[in-house]
C-alpha cells in the first residue's frame, strides 16, 4: 500500500539528479589533471612520453565502456524507470572510486597495478554511460516545457562544477610538501560522497516518481529499427557527443599538459588556470540556457559551433603568450564557447526520440561518440602537438582538431535538426 504521494521539490530533484554527474566528472577530471603524476605511479618507464600516452590510454578506456553502460542502464531506464537506472549507476560509481583510491601502485604489485586501474576505469565507464544522459533526460521530463533548456542544462552545469572539483583536488594534491599518498584522497572522498548520494536518491524510488517515469510501452531496440526510423537523429547525437568531448578534453584536460610543456607553468599552476576556466563555464551555462529558452535552442547551438570554429585557436594562442592577463583571456574565451554549445544540447537531444526509447537511444549514440572521439582526445592532442605542431606554428594542431569536429557537427545538426519545426519556433 502506498504510504504517501509526495515528491521532492524541484530544487531537491535537480540537486540529487545532478549529484552523480558532478561526482563522475570530478573523478574523470582529477584523473586527467593528474596524468603526469599517475604516469609515474602506474607506468614507470624511461620514456616519459610513452608513460603519459599509456595513462591517457587508460583515460580513454573508460569511454569505450560507456556504450555498454548506456545500453544496460538505458534498458532499465526505458523499460523500468529512469530513477532505478540512476540509482544503480551511482552505486557502481561509488564502488569504482573506492577501488581506485585503495589501489596499490606499480612499485608495490608491479604489472597488476595498471591492470587493476584499467579494470576500475572500465567499470567507471559503464557507470558514466548510464548516469550523465539519464540525469539530463530525467530533469527535462520532470520540468516539461517550462524552462525546457534550463532544466536539462543543470547536468551540463554539474559536469562543469565536477571538473572544478576535480581540478581543485588535483591542485591540492600537487602542492609542494603534500605526501605521496595524497592522490588517493579525492577518489576516496568521491566514493564516500557517492554512497551518501545513494541515500539521498532513495527519494527517486518513491512510488510517485517511479510510476511517473515508467514508459508507456516497450519498443524494440534493433539496429534495423533504429537505422530505418532514427538514423539522422542518432547521427546528430553522435556528432554532438564527439564535438563536446573533443572540445572539452583538448581545451581543458590536455590544456594543462600544454601549459606545462609549452608555456612553462608548474603543474599546479596550470591546473589552477584550468579550474578558473571551468568555473566560468559552470556560471555561464545557465545564463545561455535561459537565453535559449527565450529564443531558439538550435539557433544558439549553431551559433556556438561557428564561434568554436573561429575562436578555438585563440585559446591556445592567448595562453602561449604566458602573461596572467592573456591566460585569463584564454579561459574567458574557452568558457564562453563551452557554455554556448553546452546550454541547449540536453534539451535538443531529449526531443529527438519518443520517451519509450529515449534513454537507450540518446545514451548509446552519445556514448559511442564520446568513446571514439572524446575519450581519445587528450591522447590525439598529445600526439598532434608532438609530431605536427611545426607545420602550423602558433595555431597549434590540437585546436584545429577541435575546429574540424565543430564544422562536421554544424553540418550534421543543420541537415537533421533544422527540419524540425519545434526547434525553429520554440514554445
Amino acid at each position: 500500500m502506498q504510504r504517501h504521494d509526495s515528491t521532492p521539490s524541484r530544487f531537491k530533484l535537480t540537486l540529487i539528479a545532478s549529484l552523480g554527474t558532478l561526482l563522475e566528472w570530478a573523478e574523470y577530471t582529477f584523473y586527467g589533471y593528474m596524468a603526469l603524476i599517475l604516469a609515474k605511479l602506474f607506468f614507470p618507464a624511461d620514456n616519459a612520453f610513452i608513460s603519459l600516452m599509456k595513462t591517457f590510454g587508460i583515460f580513454a578506456s573508460g569511454y569505450f565502456m560507456r556504450p555498454v553502460g548506456a545500453y544496460f542502464f538505458g534498458k532499465i531506464g526505458d523499460l523500468k524507470s529512469r530513477t532505478t537506472a540512476l540509482f544503480y549507476a551511482m552505486m557502481l560509481m561509488g564502488i569504482c572510486g573506492l577501488g581506485i583510491g585503495l589501489l596499490p601502485t606499480y612499485e608495490t604489485i608491479g604489472i597488476f597495478a595498471p591492470l587493476l586501474l584499467l579494470f576500475f576505469r572500465l567499470l567507471q565507464g559503464i557507470s558514466v554511460g548510464g548516469e550523465y544522459n539519464g540525469a539530463g533526460i530525467f530533469l527535462t521530463e520532470q520540468f516539461g516545457q517550462e524552462h525546457r533548456c534550463l532544466s536539462g542544462s543543470f547536468t551540463s552545469m554539474a559536469a562543469a562544477f565536477g571538473m572544478v572539483l576535480g581540478g581543485l583536488g588535483a591542485y591540492c594534491v600537487m602542492l609542494p610538501g603534500m605526501p605521496e599518498w595524497a592522490w588517493r584522497v579525492p577518489f576516496l572522498f568521491g566514493s564516500l560522497t557517492a554512497f551518501l548520494g545513494l541515500w539521498l536518491r532513495r527519494s527517486f524510488l518513491s512510488p510517485h516518481l517511479t510510476r511517473q517515469s515508467l514508459t508507456p510501452k516497450i519498443a524494440p531496440l534493433t539496429l534495423p529499427f533504429f537505422l530505418k526510423k532514427y538514423a539522422g537523429n542518432l547521427a546528430t547525437v553522435f556528432s554532438i557527443a564527439a564535438l563536446t568531448g573533443v572540445f572539452v578534453y583538448v581545451n581543458n584536460i590536455y590544456f594543462v599538459v600544454f601549459l606545462t610543456k609549452k608555456v612553462g607553468l608548474l603543474v599546479h599552476e596550470a591546473t589552477l588556470v584550468a579550474i578558473l576556466g571551468e568555473t566560468l563555464v559552470a556560471l555561464f551555462i545557465p545564463v545561455f540556457a535561459w537565453y535559449a529558452d527565450k529564443t531558439s535552442p538550435i539557433k544558439l547551438y549553431q551559433f556556438g559551433l561557428m564561434m568554436v570554429v573561429i575562436f578555438t585557436p585563440s585559446v591556445f594562442w592567448l595562453a602561449q603568450q604566458g602573461s596572467l592577463s592573456f591566460l585569463l583571456a584564454s579561459q574567458l574565451v574557452f568558457a564562453l564557447l563551452n557554455a554556448l554549445i553546452s546550454a541547449p544540447l540536453v534539451y535538443m537531444m531529449v526531443h529527438l526520440f519518443p520517451s519509450e526509447i529515449r534513454y537507450r537511444s540518446i545514451s548509446i549514440a552519445y556514448s559511442l561518440g564520446a568513446a571514439l572521439f572524446g575519450g581519445t582526445a587528450p591522447m590525439v592532442a598529445q600526439y598532434l602537438q608532438t609530431q605536427y605542431d611545426w607545420l602550423w606554428g602558433t595555431l597549434y594542431t590540437p585546436s584545429l582538431y577541435v575546429c574540424f569536429f565543430a564544422l562536421v557537427t554544424y553540418f550534421v545538426v543543420k541537415s537533421n535538426l533544422c527540419k524540425i519545426n519545434h526547434f525553429q519556433h520554440p514554445g
